[in-house]
């Protein structure tokens, strides 16, 4: 695994229980799964908290435009394991140097867990597979 902290990743199982939203790797944890974030566009939610235009990159260090940029986009407070069975990850964006910083900020009192622990924890369903 090369990502670095603040990539953007989509999974290539973008079932509802895998990777279904987009990633922001946080860390790696020696498992071949990693840690990361979850990236929505839904405001919605008490735990999701609107992000800024400028906590993204719009394009690579080849000039071209990342896939996933800005777009009224809400980071869901919590530390998500994402697991190697979801299929490879691709790289679709980055967050700027401000943007790792507010994930950072955000999840620090967080500990890692499976997306289906933390619905349960906040009273949600899991969507059936």
């Amino acid at each position: 695994m090369n990502w670095k902290r603040g990539d953007i990743l989509e999974g290539e199982n973008r079932d509802r229980n895998a990777a279904f939203h987009y990633i922001v790797f946080l860390d790696d944890n020696n498992s071949g799964d990693f840690i990361g974030g979850v990236l929505t566009t839904k405001g919605s939610y008490e735990n999701n908290v609107l992000m800024l235009e400028g906590h993204f990159k719009s394009n690579d260090e080849n000039g071209d435009a990342y896939k996933v940029s800005f777009n009224n986009s809400y980071l869901v407070k919590g530390k998500f394991i994402k697991l190697e069975s979801w299929g490879r990850f691709k790289k679709v964006g980055c967050l700027t140097t401000e943007g790792v910083e507010f994930v950072d900020n955000e999840t620090r009192e967080f500990q890692p867990e499976l997306w289906e622990v933390y619905l349960r924890r906040q009273n949600q369903t899991p969507p059936i597979q």
